[in-house]
Order: structure tokens, then sequence, then C-alpha cells
């Protein structure tokens, strides 16, 4: 698959203003109190419909039922709701050209963007959008799968990611071991519901030529709550991500690291069993209370809270964003002749680490080619172009091993993201990466009752 800009793929896309504008006349920010009322009521699952003679139960389906073709109403259209700015144009029309080889089929799909997770559910609940494959981060897959909203998949239809998905990175799926976000427990039986699609953390992006890289490490959260740093003016010079968990995870960090001091020991971004630093995780009142203390302390120096534009306003007069690993790449620049005096962190007080994953909506009926779609995605020549283009980190062990040379990972100024600790915490920066824990279901009650009145009142304008 050959390669192309993000600049003329944006293009085709509507622009990032326009997301912000749409999400917000649709009322996004109230999404996650429908989820809690729907949850109340009984109806997270949506509309009842007689299931498929190959759902056993619901969420759970039985493969030896499923057709191995093309099927349901529409039976050669793929119906896709993805992240904004996450692939290339060219990867789905990649996979309607190996559609055609492998199988001689011509399919083609439909594409719809949001820019949160928290819009993905509303569009799935209170808007009840049917789609094939969704890609909802790791916390969300471990929601839907309890409300039966994705499907149980069949890996005998997946062999590019390995026999039980061996040729990921093992770090990143099956976790935590317990209750791990990507199985569902039937029958006593461990299934896959879904599939890594890419990876990062959630941390500092800063101007190196304002604030040097040894003082961003020394500060880490700190400097979301300062006014000045020496003679420098950080009012409305920064911001945090539009993500009530990233945001209030990073409130956690702040006052767990505060409580920690205040308990006379030497505060660390350790997080039980190997510490006492609160997890972004939290269930207790008290430790989300005091989470929103804090931030409510800060939300007067920042700019505001938005997802779209974390890097392009390092670029223009910010000086420190809470940001995702892959994005701030494109304000670092790194793959370019002359990088910017941008950097990225991940706090000393501790973050999160995500995966994006790929899932088959229960409301999907054409199970065998949505699962075509996943297994393509994990094709080594086109995922690594994928990771290549947006610069995220591959959950691939098999794709970030292999080496072409008419497909180079390196970019012409010999720039290889496999070799940046940024983004591959994991493998070359393993102190840092032991700080950052992984996002999960704090279940729909703590969201209701705790989580969602700290949020809208400090995204209230």
């Amino acid at each position: 698959m050959g390669e192309e800009s993000r600049e003329s793929n944006r293009a085709r896309m509507p622009s990032r203003r326009d997301f912000v504008r749409w999400s917000a006349a649709a009322g996004i920010a109230g999404t996650f109190t429908g989820m809690g009322v729907l949850s109340a009521l009984g109806y997270v699952k949506g509309p009842q419909e007689p299931p498929p003679a190959w759902q056993v139960e619901p969420g759970v389906v039985d493969y030896g039922l499923v057709p191995e073709g093309p099927s349901g109403p529409d039976p050669h259209v793929l119906k896709i709701a993805q992240w904004y700015d996450y692939w290339p144009g060219t990867l789905l029309e990649g996979w309607v050209a190996y559609m055609k080889e492998m199988f001689e089929l011509r399919v083609d799909y439909r594409w719809d963007i949001y820019t949160s997770n928290e819009e993905l559910f509303h569009w799935l609940t209170l808007s009840k959008r049917r789609y094939d494959v969704i890609f909802p981060s790791n916390y969300l897959v471990d929601l839907m799968k309890k409300a039966d909203m994705i499907y149980t998949l069949n890996p005998e239809w997946l062999p590019n990611l390995g026999p039980d998905f061996s040729n990921m990175f093992q770090d990143l799926v099956n976790t935590p071991a317990e209750d791990p976000y990507d199985r569902r427990r039937v029958d006593g039986e461990m299934r896959w519901v879904s599939v890594p699609y890419q990876w990062g953390t959630t941390g500092l992006g800063f101007r190196t030529d304002r604030i040097s890289r040894e003082d961003a490490v020394e500060l880490g959260y700190d400097v979301l709550w300062m006014a000045e740093f020496r003679t420098l003016d950080l009012r409305k010079r920064m911001r945090m991500l539009d993500d009530m968990r990233d945001v209030l995870g990073a409130g956690l960090k702040k006052a767990g690291w505060e409580w920690q001091s205040e308990l006379g020991v030497e505060p660390t971004g350790l997080y039980p069993p190997d510490g006492i630093q609160w997890t972004t995780n939290e269930t207790d009142p008290a430790r989300l209370n005091a989470a929103g203390t804090w931030l409510r302390r800060n939300k007067p120096l920042l700019f505001g809270y938005t997802s779209t534009d974390q890097a392009t306003s390092l670029l223009s007069g910010g000086i420190v964003n809470q940001v995702w690993s892959g994005d701030v790449m494109y304000a670092i620049q790194p793959n370019a002749a002359t990088p910017q005096p941008v950097d990225y962190i991940i706090p000393r007080q501790g973050s999160t680490w995500w995966v994006d994953c790929a899932a088959i909506h229960s409301k999907s009926r054409n199970l065998w080619l949505a699962h075509q779609f996943l297994n393509y995605l994990h094709e080594i020549r086109p995922h690594r172009a994928l990771t290549k283009w947006n610069m995220y980190s591959t959950p691939n062990r098999a794709a970030y091993d292999t080496d072409d040379p008419n497909q180079p990972w390196e970019f012409p100024n010999g720039y290889d993201t496999r070799d940046d600790p940024r983004l591959y915490p994991n493998r070359f920066a393993p102190a840092e990466f032991r700080v950052c824990d992984p996002s999960r279901d704090v279940g729909l009650a703590t969201l209701l009752r705790l989580y969602n009145p700290i949020w809208f009142d400090l995204a209230a304008t």
C-alpha cells in the first residue's frame, strides 16, 4: 500500500473545527449522563429485535453457524466508525483491492469519524447507529462487553494476530489477567472480544525553548497548576484534553501525589501493588472529590480542554499541553529535516497507557466481512504503513520486528519510530512505563455518581 501525506488525507475530511462545533451542537458532553440513565433503566443494550440464529446469547456467537462470506442486509458494504485522523484513506482503498485479489469480491465501505469514546457511545446507544467495526479504547471495550454491545470473535478468521493473539505485544493484551478488557468469560472459557489497533500513553507535550526537558521531568503534572515558571507566564498557554478519563486521571495523580506528601512519605508514581500512588481508575468518592478540587484550581490557568489541536497549539503560542503520545509527534516532527522545539514526557506522578481496539458491534450482521477487515489491519505491509503514517505505537510485535527494504520503517532523515522511547516506553523506558496504569472500566454507576458531576462542572463554560 502506498503512503500518502497526512495533509492530503485531511483534505478529504471535515475540519477539526467542524468536529468540535458539531459535537457541541449534538450535546456530546451529556453522553455519559445518558449512559448512566440507560444503564439504570436497563436499556443500555438498545431496542430489542429477533437475534440471528448464530447468537447463542447476547454478545456471544457460535461461529459454526456463521456463513463464511458476505451476509446481512448490505453484504458487500462494511460500515465503520473510527477516530478522526487515525488512518490514511489509502488503507481502506488497499483493503478493497485486497478483498478483490484474495476472494474475488467487490466490497465497499461507509466510514463515520468521531472525536471521543463518549461520542462513539452516544452513536451506539442514544442515536442507535449500527456498525460492523468500531474502534473503542480499552476501558470502553471493557464496558461494552459487559453490556453485550460487542461480539465475541473467531480467532480462526484472524490468522495475522497469531495463535491466541501471540503476534501481539503480550504486555498489551489479556490485561489485567483476572478480568482482561479484551476477553470475555463464556461457559468457563475466555473468548476474545477485541483486536488491538494502536496504543499509546497520555502525558505532557511542551516547548523545549521555554521549558527544558530536565525541568519538565522534575515538574511533571505540577506544571499545570503553576501560573508562572521562573519568569515564564503560563496562564492561558496550557491545555488539557477534552477527555473525561484523561483529565480526571491527571487530577487523581496530582491529588495522590499531594496525599503521599501529607503522609510524610516520599511521593512516587508507583501504584499498587508496587506503591501507594492513586490510579486513574479510582472509585473512592473522597479521592475523586480531591481530584476535582485540584482540577478546579488549575482550570483558570488553562486555555481550555481540547483533543483536536494539542500538536498545532504547541506550534502557535502554547507552552504545555496534556497530549496523547502519537498526536504530539506531529508537533515534534522527528521525521523532518529540522525537528521542532517540542518534546513529550510521561509525568513522574504517573499517567495512563491505553489501547485503541477494533471490535465488532453486536448489531453487525456481516461478521465474516468484519473479520476480514480486522485481519487486514494486521497484514504486515499495510499495518506498518499505517503505523508509520499516524506515528502511534504498534501493538503488533510481528510487524514491529519485520524489516522490508522495499518498505523501510526509517524516514529519509533516519528516524525510526520503533526506536523512540516516547512511543515504546514498555521497551525503552520501563521506569516511566511502570507509573502508567491501564485505563479500566470503573462502572456506569461510578461514572454517573462521581465522574460525571466533576467533569460537567469543569467542562461547563
